[in-house]
């Protein structure tokens, strides 16, 4: 109850700080607009909305009435990503407009030493430098709420090669279904589960990884654990924990595990065998907070796993967060397979947008480091209903001999 409650103070203060700074930004720089009196009401009706709705969201939440939780956490989001877009947009159109200022003056400075009297921008210039500045908030807008509708549409299924020159030939070809961070509740229901492995059903996976966040409603966890070992995968599935089974009840997500044919394993392993050749899973645990990496977390807590599975070919590693892979690349595990970041959910070529200020996070798709390979999925589902080029995946990881 404290986290919801600290998460709802955050997103007001959130909400009220951007709504503030777009108002600001729109007075200061953008002052041609700020002289609409429809303009000025809807800067301060926006952030008022989001407040509102926000209200709401957290009433309903309260009251466990998901269906009215859907709606006013949809327009929460809304705002919210309308209110960052508009930071820029603003920053954009008003430095248009500052120009379109700036070429009046010299314009009329020009004309003055000329001596053919006053003289204004021409009224077409005028016109086209004004379009020119809308242009900023109308893009902002359509891709927010482009991001919005986008982050509603079908999971990606399709197969990741990954080669190496430590798989044992008996693996070769050998296919993982990584599902990752379903956050199943209003925004990932389990139609939307069931559709995803009809998909995944076609490319006939040797096995089933869930590297944590499976729901947010664990009401709907037992049936999505039966529909996922209906897929009937050879050696089955196996759940490693996230942050989010801390938050929402990690006693009671066991005792769902343990009554379904799907095992929860937290620094534990499973020994999968072809011929004279082994390949072991490893699951570790999750460090439950947020913010900067736990280094010494993931270096206990890999070590620990390692010192309890017995020897392999080959390891995989389940790790909700791609933190891990740092010190995971330093031990023998071939292969790293983590979600948790959600690729930042704006992406561009197949990277998070965030990649260049966080490289050493990993925050979306494939990475190598001392011999061995990660892949960070974008994840089946989220909490915060948003995608701009970084649509819902779950990938079918092949593994190959270099």
């Amino acid at each position: 109850m404290s986290r919801i409650l600290f998460f709802g103070i955050f997103l007001t203060l959130i909400i009220a700080f951007f709504g503030l700074l777009d108002m600001f930004l729109l007075r200061l720089l953008n002052r041609e607009w700020w002289a609409y009196r429809w303009i000025r009401r809807l800067a301060w009706s926006t952030p008022a909305a989001g407040l509102v709705s926000l209200l709401f969201w957290g009433a309903s939440e309260g009251l466990g009435i998901d269906s009215l939780s859907f709606i006013f956490a949809l327009l929460t989001s809304i705002v919210f990503v309308l209110e960052i877009g508009m930071v820029l947009a603003l920053l954009v159109s008003g430095i248009v407009f500052a120009a379109a200022r700036l070429i009046g003056y010299i314009s009329r400075k020009l004309r003055s030493a000329s001596s053919k009297g006053k003289d204004e921008i021409h009224p077409e210039r005028r016109l086209f430098l004004k379009r020119a500045a809308a242009t900023a908030p109308v893009i902002v807008a359509t891709l927010g709420v482009s991001g919005v509708a986008r982050s509603f549409g079908g999971v990606n299924v399709e197969v990741r090669r990954f080669s190496f020159d430590t798989l044992p030939p008996e693996f070769e070809g050998f296919r993982i279904l990584h599902l990752s961070d379903l956050h199943l509740r209003e925004y990932v229901t389990l139609s939307d589960l069931e559709a995803t492995l009809v998909k995944a059903e076609s490319f006939r996976p040797d096995i089933i990884l869930m590297t944590g966040d499976v729901a947010d409603d664990l009401y709907q966890l037992p049936d999505a654990l039966t529909l996922i070992d209906q897929l009937a995968a050879p050696h089955g599935a196996v759940t490693s924990l996230g942050n989010h089974e801390y938050f929402r009840g990690v006693e009671r997500v066991r005792r769902i595990h343990d009554q379904s044919p799907v095992p929860l394993l937290v620094n534990q392993s499973t020994v999968i065998t072809r011929g004279a050749s082994t390949l072991r899973v490893l699951a570790i645990d999750d460090p439950r907070g947020m913010g900067a990496k736990n280094v010494e977390f993931f270096r206990e807590t890999i070590d620990t796993t390692l010192e309890r599975a017995p020897e392999a070919d080959f390891t995989v590693l389940m790790s909700h967060r791609p933190d891990a892979f740092d010190h995971a690349s330093t031990t023998g595990i071939d292969l790293t397979l983590a979600g948790h970041t959600h690729g930042g959910q704006i992406g561009v070529f197949g990277r998070s947008v965030f990649e260049p200020y966080w490289p050493d996070r990993y925050l979306w798709g494939h990475y190598r480091k001392n011999g061995s390979q990660l892949y960070t999925s974008a994840g089946v589902g989220h909490w915060f209903p948003f995608r701009l080029g970084c649509p819902p995946e779950a990938p079918v990881i092949e593994l190959h001999r270099s």
